[in-house]
């Protein structure tokens, strides 16, 4: 009998003092088992205070070339006139018409896991802003610097798991659609550097709508082997976007007293990055 797995990752730590208590709440009271932390940002020596107060919360890098500030100046194609990321949807498409230059890519990421390094923290995994660590021509490099930073785990964000409660949305049904096209396509370009991921993985269909009840009915419909979630948990920091009311839903999600009998009760294992 195959046994059910679950990895359960708090992304953006660091990116704000709301956004790091959400997920110090959810470690220490719910399910989370692990955080992608940002190089840099707002809240990100705070960050570092809160990484080593919880030894047992499993870090990796959540790559940014997306939005904001780099670590590195004198990029030309990464950054805009102003010297700031392009924002997302100006960064994918860029990406995807392969107008960045890998070399900035690879210096940039490179600047991000020695600003870890330098503050003490071993990253077990990668992941990034938008997933761009999957786009492109982007996974080669940055799977050869994850290896050579002994990073040992990437996310592979091949969603196909939509709970049925949902109901269809079509929009984000074609960008999770096309998550899992680049997850699958970088699969092998991440497996040559000997990095692995897990077989399955949740949270993009679920981002902005996870409450207590969607998430035991996606534990319920758990598929065999290791599974990632994904998720954001935090306080209200605005009334409406991504920094909503819909942090602290999540928070309260992964904090419900009825998930962890219900994981016992499904036989479903919680376990992180650093222990494959």
């Amino acid at each position: 009998m195959s046994a059910k797995w679950l990895i359960v990752t708090a992304d953006e730590l660091g990116i704000s003092s709301k956004r790091n208590q959400g997920i110090i709440d959810a470690h220490c009271k719910g399910v989370v088992t692990s955080a992608s932390l940002l190089a840099y940002g707002p809240a990100f020596r705070e960050a570092l205070k809160v990484v080593k107060a919880l030894p047992k919360l499993d870090i990796g890098l959540h790559l940014n070339l997306s939005e904001g500030e780099p670590l590195v100046l004198g990029h030309k194609t990464l950054v805009n006139p102003e010297g700031l990321f392009w924002g997302r949807q100006e960064a994918r498409r860029r990406i995807r018409e392969g107008r960045v230059d890998l070399r900035e890519v690879e210096r940039e990421a490179e600047e991000q896991f020695a600003t870890l390094e330098r503050a003490g923290i071993k990253a077990t995994f990668l992941n990034s802003v938008d997933h761009v660590h999957i786009r492109g021509a982007l996974a080669a490099p940055l799977a050869g610097l994850a290896r050579r930073h002994k990073v040992r785990c990437f996310r592979c964000p091949a969603d196909r798991l939509r709970p049925a409660s949902l109901g269809p949305n079509e929009e984000r049904s074609a960008a999770v659609e096309e998550y899992r096209q680049s997850a699958l396509n970088s699969i092998a370009i991440y497996g040559a550097e000997r990095l692995r991921s897990t077989e399955n993985f949740l949270g993009a269909a679920l981002s902005g709508h996870l409450t207590s009840e969607l998430l035991i009915e996606t534990l319920r419909s758990l598929p065999e082997g290791l599974t990632e979630l994904m998720v954001h948990p935090g306080l209200k920091a605005a009334e409406s976007g991504f920094e909503g009311p819909e942090r602290e839903l999540e928070v309260q999600a992964l904090c419900d007293p009825r998930i962890r009998p219900l994981l016992k009760e499904l036989g479903i294992g919680l376990t992180h990055f650093g222990r494959l």
